[in-house]
């Protein structure tokens, strides 16, 4: 064959069969893409209770690959439809006892043991496969439980869009995180990959511009640690204590109080052992039910009969345990958005987040 020969017959060949546009699929990361993260965490104790980015455009017939950096999911629910309840109530709570042998008040009167939906439970969904969405079922990714290092073994969630539309998605543990995926009818162009990556950036350096005044801003009233912090800016969250370290008078009542625009649940917790030291302690095995199936219920109420204010020294409930209980601001619980505590005591007082046992608080009993 002669070159031109071959070169004729390449053109033939190119203008017969034209090329073939094949779908693009593109990255939604459940919290702030993994390279950024360090920006949040390290310098201001920061995340950011976000999908990034947090509005995609594809077109139709392309995919999103959804990827866990965080302690997250993905719901996306039928036409019509809204998200889950992240809990379920299982049977009524018996025979659970303080360190001194008595009851705690929740224990045998019915109350309800609670536990993460079936449908975040279940490892069959969502994490490592691939979906089509057409709106008539949902479609779900399943939390990492039961993992010492929750967000590496599982492989993304990618869903396949055919249809035209905009369809709004959540995290069904932060209630108040969203994302949207804009599909565009066919024949029009996505924005390309260089378009994605300046609006990504975009939206990291806006969050990380309210990390780093964050906490300058925050106003805490007298006698009162704030669990966690959002100030209701953004979605970035700060997660300590504020203020870390509050020094009273004996016989002080402090309020322990979640902030406004925050969509975490925090507890505000002190008593014997230390999660990230030794999560087979007293407050590390109730700590610790928190990646299980099903949670201990000192953990999720409060230690304290609703609306009564307990006495704490470091022998109350035989151990010094004292419990906020699960805090939150989602009306659509039944936990509480506050939780108060008179200190009877003279001593350092250290507190946990049960939750996220990293945050750490000190009030010193003078």
């Amino acid at each position: 064959m002669t070159k031109r020969y071959g070169l004729a017959l390449a053109t033939l060949l190119i203008l017969a069969f034209p090329a073939v546009t094949h779908a693009a699929t593109k990255t939604v990361y459940m919290g702030a893409p993994p390279k950024d993260q360090k920006k949040f965490n390290q310098p201001y104790g920061t995340d950011v209770v976000d999908f990034f980015p947090s509005n995609v455009t594809i077109a139709a017939g392309d995919s999103v690959k959804f990827d866990l950096v965080a302690f997250h999911n993905v719901d996306i629910p039928p036409k019509g439809g809204k998200m889950i309840n992240q809990l379920v109530q299982n049977a009524p709570i018996t025979n659970v006892l303080d360190a001194a042998g008595s009851k705690f008040w929740f224990s045998d009167i019915g109350a309800p043991n609670f536990a993460f939906a079936p449908e975040l439970q279940n490892e069959d969904n969502g994490l490592g496969h691939s979906y089509t969405y057409t709106g008539a079922r949902r479609i779900i990714s399943h939390i990492p439980l039961n993992t010492a290092n929750p967000f590496q073994p599982f492989k993304p969630m990618t869903v396949k869009f055919p249809k035209n539309g905009t369809f709004t998605y959540y995290c069904d543990l932060h209630p108040g995180m969203k994302g949207t995926v804009t599909v565009l009818k066919k024949g029009k162009k996505a924005p390309a990959a260089a378009q994605d990556k300046k609006a990504l950036a975009k939206q990291v350096a806006a969050e990380l511009k309210v990390a780093k005044g964050l906490t300058k801003s925050a106003k805490v009233p007298a006698d009162t640690m704030y669990v966690g912090y959002a100030g209701g800016k953004g979605r970035v969250e700060y997660f300590n204590f504020l203020p870390n370290s509050l020094t009273v008078p004996v016989g002080t009542t402090v309020t322990f109080q979640m902030s406004p625009g925050s969509f975490e649940t925090h507890t505000a917790t002190t008593g014997p052992g230390d999660y990230l030291v030794d999560p087979t302690s007293y407050i590390g095995a109730i700590a610790d039910s928190f990646n299980l199936s099903q949670f201990d219920p000192r953990g999720v109420y409060p230690s304290e009969p609703l609306g009564t204010v307990g006495r704490l020294t470091p022998s109350f409930h035989g151990n010094g345990f004292w419990n906020s209980g699960a805090l939150d601001n989602d009306p659509s619980t039944p936990s509480s958005d506050s939780a108060k505590v008179t200190f009877a005591a003279p001593g350092t007082y250290k507190f946990a987040c049960l939750v996220h046992p990293v945050m750490r608080g000190t009030v010193v009993v003078q």
